[in-house]
């Protein structure tokens, strides 16, 4: 009875492991991984041997105990056993949780015990740094990860190369259903903890049907995909499921530099690439760039609103590339809406902020405090509904409730469309800065300071003030060589700006904080300078 129900759960599912063992069948030999190691050595793998390498980590994890609906966590940057162990607990039925690197140790803990992981690997790199978190988790078995060999494996722990060495490479099989969890990424806000971002089988599927749309992601097989996103975000794990399940070639990188991009670009001719403003930016100043990129065939950009200046400089040493102008949620499974162009002409009424249409797999509206549909044209919180959906934050009923509150995804953004169906990221509501009772689009104020000159990257946020509650207050890196003062950049508002949105403050700075994909951290800057105000009165 047992075996005739997993023929029939085989018969018909979608499981996101199962992709794998097709494409192992159809494209054997072809390469479906390369990882050049932080030690220099260049680590391929063909599809079969991926798929056998899953199946290895999948029953040597059975072996251990781990079985379908458990959870196992890791703490690394990329490297190929991560995307083992995702791929092989997806194959069991289990779940990873990614930890985001920058974490503290209260944090990481709570991560753990939340999701429930009974297992947590770790990269090498990390061992003395965990340590102290270790014995805060009593009942966590901790794994070992080798990707540096700056530490060799504590006594006791779980080693993943023996997991490779010892285990069967044949096909686990087990009951998946399209609504188990395959991941559980847990994102901080505004709040204090983490929230787990469950995504199921069925929302990989949702999402790899829609990026391959021709008026979508147009992620396609013969894609060399340049993955440089940290796998401990939803974004780092879907734009590698992406390019996997649709049999493409993923190159992942150790870590997201500007120098090591570019020669891993040239290197394997990668054609397909996922950064932040700030590394397109970054890569610019690369000497040679323009024979570097020449086998890029689309450029996607996300986190923030795309700079003119960076698409004109890119015109003119990579005109072939195709640009995407990106909006995305992790609770969507790294979907929401996008645009494709080559030029700024092509962009409608040349506004930077459009970031195209919904992805197919989600229907969006745009809706006033009281959820009502706006007048086309007019600002209101992006909603979303469709396959791409997460299943909700794990073991916070509450706050998925509020998230879903009347049958949609609540983004917490706000947003434009026009009547063709464009949409136009506005700002985050959280960044919205409200000064003498002006609402000030942050990302606005951003697009048009970044058509300065001198400017490098900004960013604006608000600060407390007394007698205007908030204060918008931008903070500026000048380009490599340029000086640039505050009562210049000040007059280049006030000659185009209206009056509430200029800047009260300007700083000139050398960074910003960031996470690990260079998007640019504005809690922080609000926190940083939470007390400027006062000190300038």
């Amino acid at each position: 009875m047992e075996q005739e129900a997993r023929r029939m759960n085989l018969l018909r599912r979608f499981a996101l492991g199962d992709a794998f063992r097709r494409n192992a069948k159809r494209f054997r030999n072809q390469t479906a991984l390369v990882y050049p190691a932080p030690g220099g050595e260049v680590l391929r793998y063909t599809w079969d041997e991926l798929n056998r390498t899953i199946n290895r980590v999948a029953n040597g994890l059975l072996s251990l105990g781990v079985g379908k609906g458990d959870k196992v966590a890791v703490y690394s940057l990329n490297c190929p056993q991560y995307l083992f162990l995702i791929y092989g607990l997806a194959k069991i039925g289990a779940a990873i949780t990614p930890i985001n690197v920058t974490f503290k140790e209260d944090d990481i803990r709570f991560v753990v015990n939340d999701s429930g992981a009974g297992i947590l690997f770790i990269e090498d790199t990390f061992i003395d740094l965990m340590n102290p978190v270790l014995s805060g988790l009593p009942g966590v078995r901790p794994g070992y990860i080798g990707v540096t060999g700056l530490k060799k494996k504590p006594d006791g722990w779980i080693d993943m190369a023996e997991l490779l060495d010892h285990a069967s490479d044949q096909e686990p099989e087990v009951e998946i259903d399209t609504e188990d969890i395959a991941t559980i990424t847990y994102t901080s806000g505004t709040e204090a903890l983490p929230k787990g971002v469950m995504l199921t089988h069925g929302n990989y599927h949702a999402a790899v049907s829609s990026v391959q749309t021709g008026y979508y992601l147009d992620v396609r097989q013969d894609d060399i995909g340049l993955q440089a996103l940290p796998l401990f975000y939803t974004g780092g794990i879907a734009v590698a499921t992406f390019c996997l399940m649709l049999a493409g070639t993923v190159i992942l990188v150790y870590m997201p530099q500007a120098e090591t991009l570019a020669a891993l670009i040239r290197t394997y001719e990668a054609t397909y690439t996922v950064l932040p403003p700030t590394l397109y930016n970054r890569l610019l100043q690369i000497s040679g760039i323009e024979s570097d990129v020449k086998s890029l065939r689309k450029c996607v950009s996300f986190g923030a609103t795309i700079p003119e200046q960076m698409i004109v400089n890119w015109n003119r040493i990579a005109p072939h590339v195709e640009w995407v102008s990106l909006y995305a949620s992790s609770e969507l499974t790294a979907l929401g809406t996008c645009g494709s162009f080559r030029r700024i002409g092509e962009i409608p009424g040349g506004d930077m902020n459009w970031v195209g249409k919904p992805a197919p797999a989600l229907e969006l509206r745009i809706v006033d405090m009281n959820g009502n549909d706006v007048p086309p044209g007019e600002a209101g919180e992006m909603v979303f509904r469709g396959p791409g959906v997460m299943k909700g934050y794990f073991g916070n009923e509450e706050k998925s409730r509020e998230t879903f509150a009347g049958g949609w995804f609540h983004s917490g953004d706000v947003g434009k469309m026009n009547q063709d169906g464009d949409v136009f990221f506005v700002d985050r509501i959280k960044d919205m800065v409200k000064s003498g009772g002006e609402n000030i689009s942050s990302a606005g104020v951003e697009f048009f300071i970044s058509t300065h000159p001198k400017v490098a990257e900004c960013a604006a946020f608000g600060i407390p003030h007394p007698e205007w509650m908030e204060v918008l207050t931008v903070a500026i890196i000048p380009k490599p060589g340029e000086t640039l003062g505050e009562e210049e950049m000040l007059e280049y508002c006030r000659a185009k700006l209206p009056r509430f949105k200029v800047p009260k403050y300007i700083l000139i700075v050398e960074d910003f904080p960031r996470n690990p994909t260079g998007k640019i951290l504005k809690k922080e800057l609000r926190k940083q300078y939470k007390d400027l105000a006062a000190q300038k009165s």
